[in-house]
């Protein structure tokens, strides 16, 4: 394989975002462009790594593609500055997402990948892989796939003195897989207006407007939020000992 065709990948979609649209369009429209206006402000950041003195433009470094309710963001090559640009903007996109009411879940990973923004053609096993890493987990959070996780491991990134990348069961449609994510309630806890633990119902209360009240939804996408909440209180009490 030509090493220059590695890249990261990473797949955002927006969750109930099928039925959402079955049941009101306008909605689901609205929340769509929501996500777009949250991909438009994190293509114009620049991102400042203190521990290396070294300041990365977004735009330059990482490309974007929206279509449907999906956002797929791919690298350059496959370099540790690239991942670490992609961690951090994928988490500041996912977080930015769920204060703008749109619930997503992320998956990353590291593959070939071939692109022509000319011709809008995207294709390879690493979207595949990071689509699926995506796809069956069962909650609001940023998975990583196995053949990214030992360089996100191997970047030693953290936030107050936690890690970045940590090892967590994720849940997942056949039950939970041990794996690796990124604590992006590390990374944001500054911008809580509630103090932890929170309660499935209250994190909930966000997508109420969107999706209806909490107790009327199907089990298994209560549990959704419930696997997002404890991972979410973990870690925030862990930041807090």
């Amino acid at each position: 394989m030509n090493n220059r065709d590695l890249r990261y990948v990473a797949h955002i979609d927006i969750l109930g975002m099928s039925e959402l649209v079955a049941k009101d369009m306008d909605e689901a429209w609205g929340m769509l462009s929501d996500l777009v206006a949250v991909r438009d402000r994190a293509n114009t950041l620049a991102i400042e790594f203190t521990d290396a003195g070294d300041t990365v433009n977004v735009q330059g470094t990482i490309k974007m593609v929206t279509f449907s309710d999906t956002i797929v963001l791919f690298t350059k090559t496959h370099s540790p500055s690239e991942l670490r640009t992609m961690i951090v903007l994928v988490t500041e996109m996912f977080h930015k997402a769920i204060v703008s009411c749109v619930p997503v879940r992320v998956g990353i990973s590291l593959g070939k990948f071939y692109y022509n923004d000319i011709k809008s053609m995207y294709a390879g096993p690493a979207l595949i892989e990071a689509y699926r890493i995506g796809e069956r987990s069962q909650w609001l959070g940023i998975s990583l796939a196995d053949s990214v996780k030992d360089a996100a491991i191997e970047l030693r990134m953290t936030s107050n003195d936690l890690d970045v990348v940590v090892n967590w069961d994720i849940p997942c449609k056949t039950g939970n897989i041990n794996g690796y994510a990124i604590n992006w309630p590390a990374l944001f806890a500054h911008d809580l207006k509630v103090s932890p633990p929170f309660t499935p119902e209250n994190f909930y209360t966000a997508f109420h407007s969107t999706f209806g009240p909490y107790e009327e939804l199907p089990k298994t996408v209560q549990s959704k939020y419930i696997n997002t909440v404890d991972f979410m209180n973990y870690y925030l009490q862990k930041q807090g000992s």
